[in-house]
Parts: C-alpha cells; structure tokens; sequence
C-alpha cells in the first residue's frame, strides 16, 4: 500500500514538474494586441489660391503654355488683353484665360471659387448634364466642334471649378476635365 501511494505522489510530482518545464529559449505568447482603428480622414478642404500659376499647378501650366497658348486675362490682372468675364457669373472667381493670339476658337477658360451655397450656384446651371453624388457633381455641356463652346463644371459643397472652351466637342470636353482635375488636386492639396 506505501508503496503504490509512493508511485502515484512520484506520478503526480513529474507530472506537475514536466508541466512547469519549459526550454530556456522559448517564448511566452504576448497577449494580442488591440486592433488599431484609424481614424476618419479629414475631408479635403478648398484652398483659394490668387494666381494662375498656382491654380494650376507647374505641370499643367507648363504644358498649356507649351502648346503655344498665351494667358489672356486673369482677375488678379494679368495677361496680355483686358480683362474678359468669367463664365462663373456669381461670387468672386480667379478666372484664368488662355488662347493663342490671333487663333479664333482657341480660347478657353479655367475658374475656381470657394462657395458658401452648392444648391444656388447648381441651380444656376440647368442645361447642362449632370453627373456624381451629394460629394461631387459635374455638369457638362459638351458643345460642338467649330460651334458651340464646351463647358465643365465641378460642383462640391465648399467650391465651383470652371473649364470654358470656346471650341467645342467631346475631345475638348475630356481635355477640360483632365485640366479641372489637376485644378482639383492644387486647390485640395491632394
């Protein structure tokens, strides 16, 4: 009887012995850690800027000058001709024109405005087709080649973007888009 309890104490003491053993080198398991949540990015916001140059950025102004164009007109006064109107007919644009002197048809015009009220400057635009969501729309009225002008709009609730083209067409609409969406990243800084 001693000698079978004997073997079970001596069974149960190796067995709870092997149980505290580890190898030296082994590592505990840390306790997993807290999933890590980013946080909302902010929403871009519209940054005015005073000058064509920086409306519309190194890039896209070296390549519209490249091309031969001249800037016209701008609001804060610059450019070779009189002042022209933006097409933005309300509120405060920078409104940048560019052509080549002498060229007719080649004119067109980039403009960019903070806005305090999405619903009137869209309002102001019926007639135009519209496409995009409560973050961005954009009203298109396509022109035509040699007749109509062709017009851009992008409307978002803090800022109205503008590319007029005195020449008109499915080409030069896609041209004024790919412009308005460089204007875009310069003044959200995107």
């Amino acid at each position: 009887m001693w000698i079978a309890r004997g073997r079970a104490l001596m069974a149960v003491a190796m067995v709870v012995s092997l149980a505290a053993c580890t190898p030296a080198d082994a590592e505990t398991d840390p306790a997993p850690a807290a999933p890590v949540i980013a946080g909302t990015p902010a929403a871009p916001v519209f940054t005015p800027v005073s000058t064509c140059s920086e409306l519309l950025g190194p890039v896209l102004e070296a390549e519209i000058l490249g091309g031969g164009y001249v800037l016209f007109s701008s609001t804060p006064g610059a450019g070779i001709h009189y002042p022209i109107s933006s097409t933005q007919t309300t509120g405060s644009p920078l409104s940048c024109w560019y052509g080549v002197d002498g060229l007719d048809l080649s004119t067109f015009e980039i403009a960019a405005q903070l806005i305090r009220d999405r619903v009137s400057v869209e309002s102001a635009l019926a007639g135009f087709v519209s496409s995009g969501d409560e973050t961005v729309t954009t009203w298109v009225k396509e022109g035509s080649p040699g007749g109509e002008p062709a017009v851009v709009h992008v409307v978002r609730d803090d800022s109205w973007l503008t590319a007029f083209s005195a020449y008109g067409g499915a080409e030069q609409v896609a041209t004024m888009t790919r412009y308005l969406t460089t204007v875009a990243e310069n003044v959200y800084g995107t």
